[in-house]
């Protein structure tokens, strides 16, 4: 992880405006330009705020609205070079008539106070406060939109939650839905390789650590000493108090060690993922028009997206692409060789202005549209229904050999001897955010830990969209495990290339109809009322939903499913080196259940 790809996506993403702040009790003064200023939330902490005005004020105009935990500005030394993009961003929406409010989150940045966690209730009652100061301002026509990337997609979500009646529109780009099952506990399995390196990045930046920050961007303490200063103050003189304010910030790092469950508290009293979740606080008929972005090849972005688009009945558009965090590279696993062009992100960009720009404007709120590219294809597709009524049930049984096949399998069972160094590489889907890289995986066809079944050389083109789901009757020799599966494409040289995967930990197999929260393909809650311990040797079903897709398998290539009991790179090891897994074949055992799409 580096400060470059956290930087670079406030460079895309100061484009990114999302939403939140604090609370003052006078309108304030403010001519054109930017003013560093305070806002006062509710319970009188202070909380720094950049605000950039047009030239002509006369009028009164909308704002975006930005709320921030990697400083809303950076204070750099010297020149600086082109160390102000952030700047030319908000000056380039200024230009267009547009009010822009930029807010450190409480504990972070210039702002005082203290952080309890992600997106707390300090945090989203502040977004709230910040926007009743926007429009008791003389310059507020009383509007605001909100568009933000990764942690603010997240607040931009949250002020469209609030049900506040200033915010008009929101973008929420790469956001985690549910950050639980999206982002930190997949599959109930700990993503150590990306949080332990976030809950350091974000400590650094609150504590303003030059020396440790440094090493996260691969250069000397000295050089970075000599061209940052740190956040940008609001008063020189207020920023050392401010920063020591941080010093009573939750240790997330440390909190994390010590949650299992969805419902489990971050700290004693304090919220839980189940708490801090947008799906938490959308309501199914949230009315604010929503553009949300996301990615097949992102984490949990996409199942994210989907869950809010089947969740929530407001006006919404989604579109998936296969990019990675932040849609900075196309990152499509099956075009081989990819365009040589990055996506067009820019282009991104000025869509989500458009979108906001029409809903300031007061044209009718957006009809719920869903557009998706097809990994392989590059080819994108419109739907109103997920997934689209042309996508039909596929089941292929795992059977002897590794074979993979339509209708029965003979009766028997394979057994996978857990290699606790089987990896996915250190730039997959979770992790290659924290260095700004694309998303690649290696050659999988000799990869080590995997058992794998395939099929024979398909005849036509396959065209998988939607949630595949396996299904295996298994036995672990372990007290609990994590279960991972991955789905491949196999071309005609035997080359493996990954599409998509699912993982479980076995104290997570229940299902049930929980209500809001639960994975909706399996009824999944995560939470401890739900738990079952797992005797070793003990037979069970185990349901696994693999990351939504959607992707062409070409004719003359093979589908192959492979199985694991661990990513070494990436997640917390369960499953004890040397265990076993004994998967059950035969006429009531081990699926793959694939959504093909029979549309041309």
């Amino acid at each position: 992880m580096s400060l470059r790809s956290f930087r670079s996506w406030n460079l895309l993403a100061a484009a990114c405006l999302a939403a939140c702040g604090g609370e003052a009790s006078e309108p304030t003064p403010l001519g054109p330009g930017r003013h560093s200023i305070y806002v006062t939330a509710a319970d009188g902490t202070r909380l720094a705020a950049d605000v950039w005005l047009p030239a002509d004020t006369e009028a009164p105009v909308p704002t975006m609205l930005r709320l921030t935990r990697y400083w809303r500005a950076t204070e750099y030394l010297g020149d600086g070079g082109a160390a102000d993009q952030e700047e030319m961003l908000a000056n380039l929406y200024v230009a267009q008539g547009l009010a822009v409010v930029a807010v450190d989150a409480r504990g972070t940045g210039a702002s005082f106070g203290a952080s309890t966690g992600p997106w707390n209730a300090d945090e989203r009652a502040d977004g709230v406060a910040v926007l009743d100061w926007i429009v008791d301002q003389p310059w507020s026509n009383g509007q605001v939109v909100g568009l933000g990337v990764s942690y603010e997609g997240n607040t931009a979500a949250l002020i469209a939650a609030s049900e506040h009646p200033a915010v008009k529109a929101v973008v929420t780009r790469f956001h985690d839905h549910d950050p639980f099952a999206h982002l930190a506990f997949p599959g109930g399995i700990a993503n150590i390789g990306f949080m332990d390196q976030w809950s350091a990045y974000t400590a650094a930046l609150d504590r303003n650590d030059a020396c440790t920050l440094a090493t996260f961007e691969g250069r000397t303490c000295p050089e970075r000493q000599a061209e940052i200063a740190g956040p940008r103050p609001v008063l020189p003189d207020d920023l050392a108090a401010a920063l020591a304010s941080h010093a009573d910030n939750l240790d997330l790092a440390a909190a994390l060690t010590g949650v299992t469950f969805k419902d489990d508290p971050l700290a004693a009293g304090g919220e839980s993922f189940d708490a801090i979740a947008p799906y938490r606080w959308a309501a199914e008929g949230a009315a604010v028009p929503t553009l949300l972005t996301a990615s097949w090849m992102d984490g949990g972005t996409a199942a994210g997206a989907l869950d809010a688009w089947a969740s929530q009945d407001g006006p919404m558009i989604v579109e998936i692409g296969a990019y990675s965090h932040g849609g900075i590279f196309d990152c499509d696993p099956l075009r081989d060789p990819l365009p040589a062009a990055d996506p067009a992100i820019a282009t991104q960009y000025v869509q989500a202005l458009q979108f906001l720009g029409e809903q300031l404007g007061g044209a009718p709120a957006p009809a719920r549209e869903l557009r998706y590219v097809t990994l392989g294809e590059g080819t994108w597709r419109t739907t109103t229904t997920w997934p689209p009524p042309s996508v039909t049930p596929r089941i292929l049984a795992l059977d002897a050999r590794g074979s993979l096949h339509d209708g029965v399998a003979d009766a028997g069972e394979d057994t996978l001897v857990v290699d606790g160094s089987a990896t996915t590489g250190r730039e997959n889907r979770w992790l290659a955010a924290l260095q700004g890289t694309p998303v690649r995986y290696p050659d999988r066809a000799a990869a080590p830990g995997l058992l794998s079944w395939t099929t024979e050389p398909l005849d036509a083109d396959t065209r998988v969209t939607g949630t595949p789901v396996v299904r295996l009757q298994l036995r672990a020799s372990a007290a609990d495990a994590g279960v991972f599966v991955y789905l491949e494409d196999v071309d005609d040289h035997g080359a493996t290339r990954y599409v998509t995967e699912g993982q479980l930990r076995l104290l997570h197999r229940a299902t049930g109809d929980w209500g809001p929260g639960r994975e909706r393909v399996t009824g999944r809650s995560y939470r401890r009322a739900d738990a079952h311990d797992y005797a070793p040797g003990e037979l069970v079903e185990l349901v696994i939903p693999l990351l939504p897709t959607s992707a062409r398998i070409a004719a003359g290539h093979r589908i192959r499913l492979s199985l694991a009991g661990g990513d070494a790179d990436t997640f917390a090891p369960i499953t004890p080196d040397g265990a076993t897994f004994t998967v059950l074949r035969g006429p009531a055992g081990s699926t793959l259940e694939l959504p093909v799409d029979g549309a041309p």
